[in-house]
């Protein structure tokens, strides 16, 4: 089974771009043109950009390095030691909504910290798993086509948010190994 499964993903690839190219044959579309056509786009699209994603990174990182994450995980530290939970969590759980690559970093860190076994360590990978950078994702798309009201997107998804980061608490102590 294992093997036929290393088949497949071997051979999905040029078997897509296969089928591609003889779609294109077939209904006599110039792919080269197309694509080039596509990466052109892809180049005006990144620019256009660029703008929001420095945007949410400089926040980001002033939001880091002002202190403002550190005293709120100060500030949560007394409950989340009344459920026995590690404060950690609430950083990566704060950091989450803005930025996946912070998010990442700390789940590293976590990792490296308590190791990938560990309750804390298998929380942080549900969390890091289980949710979307939503202020990212958000300030990036709606931004780029300046939609100024997004209604209730941003409170649906920080509920979500907050949603799939209580249920990875929950589920974290139940499926670690120690």
């Amino acid at each position: 089974m294992i093997n036929l499964l290393i088949t497949i993903s071997q051979w999905a690839i040029p078997i897509l771009l296969l089928c591609i190219l003889g779609f294109g044959r077939i209904k006599k579309i110039h792919l080269y043109e197309v694509f080039i056509q596509g990466v052109m786009e892809g180049i005006r699209t990144t620019i256009k950009l660029t703008p929001y994603i420095m945007a949410i990174f400089i926040a980001v990182g002033l939001f880091r390095g002002s202190g403002a994450l550190d005293f709120i995980a100060y500030l949560a530290k007394p409950v989340f030691s009344l459920f026995k939970i590690s404060p950690d969590l609430f950083t990566l759980g704060i950091l989450k909504p803005l930025s996946g690559s912070a998010a990442l970093g700390i789940t590293a860190e976590l990792l490296q910290k308590y190791g990938a076994d560990s309750t804390t360590g298998v929380t942080a990978s549900i969390i890091q798993s289980s949710s979307e950078t939503t202020l990212y994702v958000l300030s990036l798309y709606l931004g780029s086509v300046h939609i100024k009201d997004s209604r209730h997107s941003l409170i649906m998804g920080l509920t979500g948010e907050l949603i799939a980061f209580m249920i990875a608490i929950a589920i974290g102590p139940l499926v670690a190994t120690h």
